[in-house]
């Protein structure tokens, strides 16, 4: 709903030159603002509506400075006086959330008069921070929440309230609320005080993982002498949560839906890491470890869950898992992991789990013997590399290591390269064998690899046996 108003008073000073500005408080309730800002410019205000969720665009013209505060105003009387003498258009959608919906504000468009097709996109930079022991690294300001049984909107709205905090998205299937805090917020602390809380379940900070890098392969890229396409009605798609993806004519023909869970209103269209067009491709079939003279095809979901900087956090993560659940019954590939575990992620993991898809996880790239999570949550198949019938030396390896496959493909190497295989692996016998679950699935793979987990090119072909 496109909405503007103009009639309102408020005691908002504008200023137009200013040597200092800082924002001393900022929230959003539904329709409600609380804000005060100091010589603030304008274009850097409408940063923190975008920190909040809401997709900013601004005519890069529309420059001023802006004093003044209010409390608990309606946010469109505040932008009428804010925002003068521009223009704008406000965007709001009524949202479901886990405790009943919410009407939010999802999208500001600021313009000169007569120029609403000036607007570009204002993105906020993404924060980061590393905890004091320097063991995990977290979204500044950002706090995961998942209510209890018997909570209600009103106990939603009085943690807002006493936290000064704001909505930035919620997953109704998952029952968890992203909210953003003032800024200064220790959000640890927080999240330790929210321990002894009645109405809350859980509550973490919102993690941020980082893609593995991937270790030159070696030799010539190994590619199927033929490929064969997949047939665009199966349902046992294999969903890639990765990096984006850059499709060529073959990969076009396997990939049945897209999504970029980072911005999900604009379409997935770029894979600046490359990592997720590869894992998309070794899914798809169009990469073989073993260079098989014909591969048969297999479709993909195609996921975009983390940033141009190669690192994802625990909430676009999560909403990546259910859009998957959403878009196809088959193997659910996680070709990333991080050694810090997140009750968030496991509880989402299970939820895919639950909606009958096989999860498979990489173990990680470095020798260590330490879990690697999602691959060690209970449920998840994890991936080792190998390299012939050994382990690859990078790979991890330990009693969280399900299945041990070759790591190396197109010119690269790592557990990931197993994970994506196997995944691929997996929709092929689910398409050959329809009516498997995604356990029993998983029992035939580990069959196939036999007692040492080693699926090898012989065990894949028997296995795979029309």
């Amino acid at each position: 709903m496109l909405n503007r108003i103009k009639t309102a008073i408020l005691t908002i000073f504008l200023c137009a030159f200013c040597a200092q500005s800082e924002v001393a408080e900022f929230r959003l309730d539904q329709n409600r603002l609380w804000l005060t800002a100091q010589n603030e410019p304008l274009p850097q205000l409408l940063e923190r509506f975008a920190a909040a969720g809401v997709d900013v665009q601004i005519d890069p013209s529309a420059q001023k400075s802006i004093t003044g505060s209010c409390r608990g105003e309606d946010i469109e009387n505040v932008l009428d006086q804010l925002l003068v003498p521009y223009d704008y258009l406000l965007d709001w959608r009524r949202d479901p959330g886990p405790l009943g919906d919410l009407t939010r504000l999802t999208g500001i468009r600021v313009f000169r008069k007569g120029f609403s097709g000036s607007v570009q996109p204002l993105h906020p930079a993404r924060r980061i921070e590393t905890s004091f022991d320097g063991k995990f690294r977290y979204m500044t300001r950002e706090i995961l929440v998942g209510f209890g049984a018997g909570a209600s909107i009103e106990n939603l709205r009085a943690f807002l309230a006493r936290t000064g905090g704001t909505i930035i998205e919620a997953n109704q299937k998952l029952g968890i609320y992203r909210i953003l805090l003032p800024e200064g917020a220790n959000v640890i602390d927080l999240v330790n005080q929210l321990g002894n809380e009645p109405s809350i379940a859980l509550a973490e900070p919102n993690y941020v993982v980082n893609l593995p890098g991937l270790l030159p392969g070696g030799g010539t890229p190994s590619v199927p002498g033929q490929w064969n396409a997949p047939s665009g009605d199966s349902p046992f798609a294999v969903s890639i949560l990765d990096s984006g993806l850059l499709a060529d004519d073959n990969l076009n023909r396997a990939v049945i839906s897209s999504f970029d869970a980072t911005n999900p209103n604009s379409p997935l269209t770029a894979d600046t890491v490359g990592h997720g067009t590869l894992m998309a491709r070794l899914a798809a079939g169009l990469l073989d470890p073993y260079a098989t003279p014909v591969g048969e095809g297999a479709s993909v979901v195609a996921i975009k869950a983390f940033g141009d900087d190669g690192s994802a956090d625990s909430f676009t993560l999560m909403n990546a898992m259910t859009y998957a659940v959403e878009k196809s019954r088959g193997p659910v590939s996680l070709s990333w992991g991080s050694d810090t575990p997140s009750r968030f992620i496991e509880s989402a993991v299970q939820y895919v789990l639950d909606q009958g898809r096989p999860v498979f996880a990489a173990v990680g790239n470095e020798n260590t013997g330490k879990p690697i999570y999602p691959a060690a949550y209970p449920g998840v198949t994890g991936v080792a590399a190998a390299n012939g019938d050994q382990y690859a030396d990078y790979s991890n390896r330990g009693d969280f290591v399900d299945l041990v496959a070759p790591g190396s493909a197109g010119g690269s190497q790592g557990t990931s390269v197993a994970t994506a295989y196997v995944s691929h692996v997996a929709a092929l016998y689910m398409q050959h064998n329809p009516k498997a679950t995604a356990a029993e699935t998983v029992a035939a793979l580990k069959k196939a690899a036999g007692p040492a987990g080693f699926l090898t090119e012989a065990a894949v072909k028997q296995l795979l046996a029309k």
